[in-house]
């Protein structure tokens, strides 16, 4: 950092705080739809929060795969921006609603087959069949939130990011009104608990791809693009880009979710009050990521704005501010969260073991806020440069030969139970964080050392 001038760095920083105060809000937003289900399901039972908490961990396990190849869109557009390229923006958008479409069948495919697994992860009865009714009310939802992350994606790339903000917000007042219908009852509607929850969360993301939908199809600025006219399934030549680009950080996001979704299954075998409290610190936790998750959306895109202008310097002190400012975020993150653990906590639940045992939790879920941060921005430049199968290599390596392995040992060798498993998460996240920022630094130094053009001094 030391051969850029104070004013350069002020400059990205503040193009990226523009950019990212948006995004973040959006991923608060769509974390307050989880957050509103888990704790309308943690009212009405003990049963409906394991089976909500259990049934959407499975979800990402799943979801995850196609959600890593829709965030391959945000760096393809991002480039093609940065080239002053018009109709392949477009052409990229299209590829997006093909995929999401693909995508979602066969996501309800899986749903509906979700018993099978759960039953041999070894859950409760109890557990079992309500979650499976509830990610099978989940699935009906599944093309429309595909379509939504490809609208979403595209967006971002182009830094529309307050678009995304406004339509996230918009479904809150729709999913708290719709959960409360549906898991409680009223106007002529049973009461149906987890599931009511998986139908309420269906409909709102479905209206969160109407709204994106609408924005981006009446959005003047995009009538270049052609976005939703000419339209043809995608070339051979896009395809094969869009897999080159998207299949590694699908991999990548489903070892990563795959451990914390995996961790949250076994847990389950402890009983309900564990289950529900590790759902809870989790949850906490998955709210405190949505700020440097947003962020590296647009890390991402800056990154991958500069390498279309082909001024690697600018790119290389993109991803560095990116990085500096998810540290500053997730200090006052952790702060908030160790001070306010009991009352954060209570807005949960009012069963005192478990209120507990989330508390308690929520100490580890401190420690790994920085590591998270650090590699998810981190990976969010490395994919604005368009190199994801490395840092894919490296994610596999953290999660599951440090990470999940350490976690299995201190959790069932050493009875440390849920806190075994968190620690574990601490250490493949630690590991990640290195392997991601090592590269980083590496490879944007050959590049911007190569090419001698830092950034603009005016």
């Amino acid at each position: 950092m030391s051969k850029y001038q104070s004013h350069q760095i002020k400059r990205e920083t503040s193009e990226l705080v523009k950019i990212a105060i948006p995004a973040i809000l959006a991923q608060l937003a769509q974390m307050a739809l989880g957050v509103s289900d888990t704790i309308m399901a943690g009212n009405y039972s003990a049963n409906a929060l394991a089976a909500v908490g259990t049934g959407f961990n499975l979800f990402l396990i799943i979801f995850s795969l196609f959600m890593g190849m829709m965030i391959a869109i945000n760096p393809m557009v991002a480039q093609l921006s940065g080239e002053k390229a018009t109709r392949p923006i477009g052409k990229v958008f299209q590829l997006g609603f093909v995929m999401a479409v693909l995508f979602g069948i066969v996501s309800f495919a899986i749903l509906h087959s979700a018993e099978h697994l759960l039953n041999f992860a070894g859950l409760p009865e109890s557990i079992v069949t309500t979650t499976s009714n509830y990610l099978k009310a989940l699935s009906w939802g599944t093309v429309s939130v595909f379509l939504f992350l490809a609208l979403r994606s595209g967006n971002e790339g182009l830094f529309s990011t307050k678009a995304i903000m406004v339509c996230s917000f918009l479904a809150i007042p729709f999913n708290i009104i719709l959960n409360y219908w549906f898991i409680f009852g009223g106007f002529g509607i049973e009461a149906m608990g987890a599931v009511g929850a998986g139908y309420a969360t269906s409909i709102v993301w479905t209206l969160l791809f109407v709204f994106l939908g609408l924005y981006t199809w009446r959005n003047q600025a995009y009538a270049k693009f052609e976005i939703f006219k000419n339209f043809s399934l995608p070339s051979i030549k896009l395809t094969k880009e869009y897999f080159y680009i998207g299949l590694p950080i699908a991999m990548g996001m489903v070892m990563e979710i795959a451990m914390f979704g995996g961790i949250g299954i076994l847990i389950a075998r402890y009983g309900e009050q564990l289950a529900g409290a590790h759902q809870i610190a989790m949850n906490i936790a998955s709210v405190a990521f949505m700020v440097p998750l947003g962020l590296s959306v647009a890390v991402t895109a800056r990154v991958g704005y500069w390498l279309g202008q082909k001024r690697f310097g600018q790119m290389r002190l993109a991803g560095y501010c990116g990085i500096g400012l998810g540290i500053v975020f997730q200090i006052v993150t952790v702060i908030i969260m160790v001070a306010l653990r009991y009352e954060i906590v209570g807005i949960y639940t009012d069963d005192t073991p478990i209120i507990e045992i989330a508390a308690s939790l929520i100490f580890l879920a401190a420690i790994f806020q920085f590591s998270d941060g650090f590699q998810v921005n981190a990976a969010g430049a490395l994919r604005g440069m368009k190199d994801t199968t490395i840092p894919m290599i490296y994610m596999g390596i953290s999660y599951w030969i440090v990470g999940m392995p350490l976690g299995y040992y201190l959790a069932e060798y050493k009875g440390m139970k849920a806190q075994g498993y968190w620690i574990g998460i601490i250490a493949g996240l630690t590991v990640a964080a290195i392997f991601l920022l090592s590269r980083f630094i590496r490879k944007t130094k050959t590049m911007s050392d190569q090419a001698g053009n830092l950034p603009e001094t005016h």
